[in-house]
């Protein structure tokens, strides 16, 4: 299964998170470098752990090479994520010029 439990948990919380601190302002170099690390090495390792302890003893390393998907699937979560926060960044600056222009 290219998409395990632990991934559907992070997507989640993901979904969650994004939904919650929608209006919050924040660094983007900070919420740039996070998702970068977060998506690039750290989510990635953590679930290719947590599946090759489900799948316990395996007979050749072919039964579980599909564990090394889990790098390209989080890079790619990781840059929708990225996409989103610049379209938030973006709508964030847009809304603070209309309220200079009004008043």
């Amino acid at each position: 299964m290219l998409i395990g439990y632990f991934d559907y948990l992070i997507i989640a919380i993901l979904i969650f998170l994004n939904i919650k601190y929608w209006k919050r302002n924040f660094e983007k170099k900070i919420g740039c470098l996070l998702v970068f690390i977060l998506f690039g090495f750290v989510l990635p390792f953590i679930s290719m752990i947590i599946e090759l302890q489900i799948v316990g003893d395996w007979m050749d390393s072919f039964e579980v090479v599909y564990t090394f998907l889990r790098f390209p699937t989080y890079w790619v979560i990781g840059i929708i994520q990225m996409i989103i926060i610049g379209i938030r960044l973006s709508r964030n600056s847009d809304d603070e010029n209309e309220t200079d222009t009004i008043e």
